[in-house]
């Protein structure tokens, strides 16, 4: 879910710092909600759709990997 933020958090999350007061960050629903809830942060309404491909009906697969003999060399 993205989000902006209302206040600073010091610190870093996953490794990084927190985006500052004003600016936006995707976070997981859960995590999102609970700034939410807490008034630390605010949903961005014209946040774009996250896209996700998907392969053609006629697209073409792979065929199995042959095993080879197992047989005397």
């Amino acid at each position: 879910m993205r989000v902006r933020m209302k206040v600073s958090i010091s610190g870093t999350r996953d490794g990084a710092e927190w985006p500052a007061k004003g600016e936006e960050a995707d976070l997981p629903e859960e995590e999102a909600a609970q700034l939410l809830r807490d008034g630390r942060a605010e949903p961005v309404a014209d946040a774009p759709e996250v896209e996700t491909a998907t392969a053609p009906d006629d697209a073409e697969t792979a065929a199995p990997a042959r095993r080879r003999a197992q047989g005397k060399r």
